[in-house]
């Protein structure tokens, strides 16, 4: 694999409580001198990210409703106004994990609906943030189907935060079922080059990783 096509297809990530200023900026930093699609940041810290990298190439993604995603519809919709008014390129939205547990698809239909409208209506991008380690196959299949139908551009696996991330076989599944526009973001344990590569080949169109640098290292081509 071309080491840019890797580094376009990595979004550098930094999502703990703890995380300081001091730790964005070199984040940004890095993803500029690498070449990074983008940096996945807290909301907190998107007008930085957004100083940082304006006209340098890497986006600004910042989580919506992260990492439990029982956030309300409304306050999910303000989040991503506000996000995209900071600076965010992208924003990616933690599915409501009871509506789907509860198989209250109608709920999940009308908040993906929203949340998508509001997203694209501001010209920017939407991933929902499935949790695919916590889904059963026909919880995945109704949710990216749904997902589809509102419009929704990304389907990422994990938060990385509540359940284990996504296998090859994961994003095989996901390509299979999903129409061929629907991109793929696998995220979540996705620390070495060969990793990645595997994933990438299995269908992803992003990583999101916290170990960037790591693996743009251990690239051989």
């Amino acid at each position: 694999m071309d080491r840019e096509v890797l580094a376009r297809s990595l979004e550098s990530t930094l999502l703990k409580p703890e995380t300081t200023v001091d730790q964005i900026q070199a984040l940004c930093q890095e993803a500029i001198q690498l070449g990074l699609g983008g940096v996945c940041v807290p909301p907190y810290f998107v007008k930085e990210a957004r100083r940082q990298l304006e006209g340098k190439g890497p986006l600004v993604v910042s989580v919506v409703g992260f990492p439990l995603g029982y956030n309300c519809t409304a306050g999910k919709v303000e989040e991503i106004k506000k996000l995209i008014h900071d600076g965010a390129s992208e924003v990616d939205v933690v599915v409501d994990i009871p509506a789907v547990k509860d198989k209250n698809w109608t709920y999940l239909e009308n908040e993906l609906r929203a949340v998508s409208q509001i997203t694209h209506l501001k010209n920017q991008t939407i991933k929902l943030i499935i949790e695919m380690g916590m889904m059963n196959p026909d919880e995945v299949r109704m949710i990216c189907s749904i997902a589809e139908t509102c419009g929704v551009d990304f389907i990422k696996t994990s938060t990385g935060m509540l359940a284990p991330g996504p296998s090859k076989e994961d994003i095989q599944f996901l390509r299979q079922i999903l129409k061929p526009l629907t991109r793929i973001k696998a995220s979540a344990g996705i620390r070495t080059a060969e990793k990645a590569i595997e994933l990438i080949e299995a269908g992803a169109d992003r990583i999101g990783t916290s170990s960037a640098g790591k693996i743009m290292s251990e690239w051989k081509g």
